[in-house]
């Protein structure tokens, strides 16, 4: 019964040692530390197109109620660099 008893105890160690102390892997680590705001690379990706359409579509929207005068020069170059 001792013997039963070492193995249920190491069998725990093992367990322990592999889910807390082990080190974890460079891509594991790295989205750790991005945390929850992307979940991946292509989640970044997709994440600063939207951001760039929307705000193409506020320019494009501006343009459309008040022309092209009322724009600034920061939305003037940002739809130069944009332009498709």
């Amino acid at each position: 019964m001792d013997l039963m008893a070492y193995l249920a105890a190491a069998v725990i160690a093992i367990f322990i040692y592999i889910k807390f102390f082990k080190p974890k892997k460079d891509a594991e680590a790295f989205t750790e530390k991005l945390g929850n705001k992307f979940e991946s690379i292509d989640d970044q990706f997709n994440a600063k197109r939207k951001q760039k359409q929307e705000t193409i579509d506020r320019i494009l929207e501006k343009i459309g109620n008040d022309g092209m005068e009322s724009l600034t020069p920061e939305e003037k170059a940002f739809l130069d660099q944009n332009a498709q």
